[in-house]
């Protein structure tokens, strides 16, 4: 077993097999705390995952006061904490994104066919309804680049996230909504 001490210094140098020991011998157990806390595998990896990206880009600066296994647990910890305050501010949020149809519903118009109507009318029930079946996050983020048209960038800043987590839940919410309208022969996003 190598000593922490020659870890932490690699990491700190840049040596690829410092991290290497990380995904080989923490990664596992540090999804797993991850999971235990926020109750979501993709969401625990993700977290994982961030922590080690972040501890790359400040390896440099990296001051390890406690053990590694103890100063990585204690970081997905916070992360993970950070999500779920996130979350539960999202779902603070309403329920019925009412307020955004305008940025994809279509028009009020009223056409000659009373059928025309009715399915417009369903079309817009069912992608509302599919928007507020996501998750929580996914919901916010791909409103907030659906409807406010930020880029993924600005939503990480915004939610505390990486771009590679906001392209994801993007992603996720797409493939549940285009799931959601197949029966309607569309790709509305």
């Amino acid at each position: 077993m190598i000593p922490e001490t020659e870890i932490i210094a690699g990491i700190k140098a840049g040596r690829e097999e410092a991290f290497q020991y990380i995904y080989e011998h923490l990664y596992k157990m540090l999804c797993t705390v991850a999971c235990g806390l926020v109750n979501d595998r993709i969401v625990a990896e993700m977290t994982v995952s961030d922590v080690i990206f972040a501890l790359w880009q400040n390896r440099e600066s990296l001051a390890v006061h406690t053990s590694l296994r103890n100063y990585l647990i204690k970081a997905v910890r916070n992360r993970c904490l950070n999500y779920l305050s996130q979350a539960e501010r999202m779902i603070s949020l309403p329920q019925s994104f009412d307020h955004l149809e305008a940025g994809y519903a279509h028009a009020e118009t009223h056409s000659e066919n009373p059928l025309t109507d009715l399915i417009e009318k369903e079309l817009d029930l069912r992608i509302n309804a599919g928007i507020e079946a996501l998750p929580p996050q996914t919901r916010l983020i791909f409103c907030l680049s659906r409807f406010k048209k930020l880029k993924y960038e600005d939503i990480a800043g915004q939610t505390g996230l990486s771009v590679d987590a906001v392209k994801y839940h993007i992603k996720s919410a797409l493939t549940r909504l285009r799931a959601e309208l197949k029966d309607y022969g569309i790709s509305p996003f």
